[in-house]
């Protein structure tokens, strides 16, 4: 074999290649627990422009601020600007949740922690509009947690990220206005 046949063997292989590659080749079809999933809340983080938490009668506010995330409420409260931004990714465009139920009643909503008193998370975008985002309890397995929100009745499973940055922004902003309040 020559080198210029070993050659026209090389590029009609490539050709092959490439137009199995352009017009045969299929994605696999989603699985159901793919199909399943979707955005908690189906907008970007960077158009957030406001986040509170609303949780056991406090009101925790973080708005940006020169790019940056700033707690304007309790006032004195420091919380790491990345610890908020973490929140809010995981409630936007980073964050994929199964959906569990459609329109689930007033009873099964009880049952996935989801009561007038659970702790929410309200988003505002840079047009004024505000979603919020109800959390529940976890699951049997203990892996994540519920959610609703404000968007559709639907009740959602979404890791247990959601509820750790919650957590962690809330007692930053209840031992700030401890601390305000003892001055």
């Amino acid at each position: 074999m020559t080198w210029r046949s070993t050659l026209a063997c090389w590029i009609a292989a490539a050709l092959l290649g490439a137009y199995y590659v352009a017009f045969e080749r299929r994605p696999a079809p989603p699985s159901e627990i793919r199909a399943a999933r979707e955005k908690v809340l189906n907008v970007y983080s960077d158009e957030v422009t406001a986040v509170t938490l609303r949780r056991e009668g406090r009101e925790i506010r973080c708005e940006r601020k020169d790019k940056r995330w700033q707690i304007v409420q309790p006032v004195g409260a420091k919380v790491p600007p990345d610890l908020v931004s973490a929140l809010i990714e995981n409630l936007t465009d980073r964050q994929e949740a199964e959906q569990i139920g459609d329109a689930p009643k007033r009873e099964d909503l009880q049952a996935f922690g989801l009561t007038e008193s659970s702790p929410e998370v309200e988003i505002e975008l840079s047009g004024g509009k505000k979603f919020s985002v109800k959390l529940g309890g976890r699951n049997p397995s203990q892996t994540a947690i519920y959610v609703q929100t404000s968007v559709s009745p639907r009740v959602l499973l979404v890791g247990l990220n959601v509820q750790y940055y919650a957590d962690l922004l809330y007692d930053a902003g209840v031992h700030a206005s401890k601390s305000v309040a003892a001055k």
